[in-house]
């Protein structure tokens, strides 16, 4: 019969859940007479173990226990060492409790940049909307319409616009561009000999190079901003260099100016994510091959002599008075409406070149009708108001919350302004005629609307700041 020493030494062992209740109800009796000392994170786990279980047995139950319970915020507890540790958290840039607001210089240049563009498309357009159409306001109404409705879908984009989803659809935005570039050389409109049309009737109609430019700007800043860390590399340079060649090629069929814009703008969003200089003369050299390519190609394929025009229109640059009659008359004109408004102009709606002299003056050439009538003066007002646009818009660059939409402003910008310089540079002879129009001025349904956008784009990026570094 065993003995008082082995009876307790054979007892079997008690619960841990029966051991706890005990446990607790004894503090709860004891709590007045005398403090208990709290045990210590390790005392808890071996409590709750049987006494033969081994470390790496004890901690799947421990995260068995805690796995059910919802995770604390702001503080949690150390399992090995009870310290209390704070969590980070990223900051989020795209909330809406972190923005602020848009850049108003960008604003107002671009609000009295599309006054004048209204008043200038109907004091250009009046007489041969009279003349032709039979209704003198024909123009001023569908720039209007158009007005307002870019207007409606700048403040949309910059109001609800989330960068973080643009990023993500920008792949998306790419191939649907070059889905309506491929389809406008087949079934597209052709007007004045270029088929650069797409759409249904006469109103609806919109120019798929103009998507191309924003769809660029959008999937070449997230593809530089993703390769980063080999973005010196000759690999990733090429894997650029066609994904922007696409697009600006099959543009370039039709519209070789808005083509030459779409890769000069890639291009520009390369050198400012940092690729080799070595890489980009390359690419310039190639660039220069290319041009001199599509100029000649006519000269020596008969097959593509329909877009021999273009050589045409060097040799015009060079010696428009020799041309006067045939390739270089635009120019002509164009020149004589600068040199004759003086330094304030022949006064609003005065001008002379416009009365049949000049072909659709409110349009491409439309800078020239603004030296004409506003002289020196009012062209002076218009290059300062571009100024202080782009001058904003590199500061919105700079201040961009991260690297993508540093690299979509700056591109967006980069597109408007090169698109301006190269419309006065046309205007004023400084390079060959090219059918580029002349932002937030020229007359223009689907530009508009997609310039538009873009600004909704840069003013939305505005609004948010660079995160501060500790």
């Amino acid at each position: 019969m065993p003995n008082d020493q082995e009876r307790t030494r054979f007892t079997p062992l008690v619960s841990s859940g029966e051991s706890r209740r005990r446990s607790g109800s004894g503090r709860s009796r004891s709590r007045n007479a005398r403090p208990n000392p709290r045990p210590s994170e390790s005392g808890r786990r071996q409590s709750t173990a049987p006494r033969g279980t081994s470390r790496s047995m004890r901690q799947p139950q421990s995260a068995a226990r805690t796995a059910g319970r919802p995770a604390a915020t702001g503080f949690s507890i150390g399992r090995r060492s009870g310290k209390r540790i704070q969590k980070v958290s990223q900051p989020k840039i795209f909330a809406f409790s972190n923005r602020g607001e848009a850049n108003f210089n960008i604003i107002a240049c671009t609000v009295i940049l599309m006054v004048i563009g209204l008043i200038m498309v109907t004091s250009s357009g009046y007489y041969y909307a009279y003349t032709v159409i039979g209704d003198s306001f024909y123009f001023f109404r569908r720039q209007l319409i158009w007005l307002i409705v870019g207007l409606i879908a700048m403040l949309l984009v910059m109001a609800l616009a989330r960068m973080d989803w643009i990023r993500k659809w920008s792949l998306l935005i790419y191939l649907m561009s070059i889905f309506f570039c491929v389809l406008v050389l087949i079934i597209g409109n052709s007007v004045n000999g270029s088929t650069r049309w797409l759409g249904i009737g006469d109103f609806i109609t919109f120019q798929p190079s103009e998507l191309a430019k924003l769809a660029v700007v959008l999937y070449i800043a997230s593809l530089v901003d993703q390769h980063k860390a080999d973005i010196t590399k000759l690999r990733t340079f090429i894997m650029l260099l066609v994904v922007i060649g696409i697009p600006a090629g099959l543009v370039a069929i039709e519209n070789l100016t808005s083509g030459i814009i779409i890769a000069m703008v890639g291009v520009l969003i390369m050198y400012l994510g940092g690729v080799s200089y070595k890489h980009l003369f390359m690419a310039a050299g190639v660039g220069v091959l290319l041009m001199a390519l599509f100029l000649l190609a006519p000269r020596i394929i008969p097959a593509l002599e329909d877009y021999s025009y273009r050589l045409l229109r060097v040799q015009a640059w060079l010696d428009p008075f020799k041309y006067e009659l045939d390739d270089g008359y635009q120019t002509v004109q164009s020149l004589y409406a600068v040199g004759s408004g003086g330094l304030f102009g022949r006064g609003l709606g005065q001008s002379i070149q416009k009365l049949g002299a000049i072909p659709e003056a409110y349009n491409d050439i439309i800078f020239a009708i603004i030296c004409e009538e506003m002289g020196l003066f009012g062209a002076a007002v218009v290059v300062i108001l571009f100024a202080i646009f782009t001058w904003n818009g590199v500061k919105v660059s700079l201040n961009a919350p991260d690297r993508y939409t540093s690299l979509v402003s700056a591109g967006i910008i980069g597109q408007i302004s090169l698109q301006a310089i190269m419309n006065i540079a046309v205007n004023t002879n400084l390079i060959p005629t090219t059918g580029v129009s002349l932002p937030f001025i020229s007359y223009g349904g689907s530009s508009m609307l997609f310039l538009m956008a873009s600004i909704g784009l840069v003013l939305n990026i505005s609004s948010y700041h660079k995160p501060k570094t500790a």
